[in-house]
């Protein structure tokens, strides 16, 4: 698929005005970590069987 100009613009226009610090790789982190959170979490319940 085919993004236009503007369309870019505006999406790298959307992750500079961001608050956080480097939004546009901190999303991706945020979603490793509440991975792993899940499968620590999904460990501990099964071991307890």
């Amino acid at each position: 698929m085919v993004q236009t100009q503007a369309a870019m613009e505006a999406y790298n226009a959307y992750w500079v005005n961001s608050p956080l610090p480097a939004a546009d790789v901190l999303w991706m982190v945020a979603i490793l970590i509440v991975a792993l959170v899940a499968l620590w979490q999904a460990r501990t319940f099964v071991s307890q069987f």
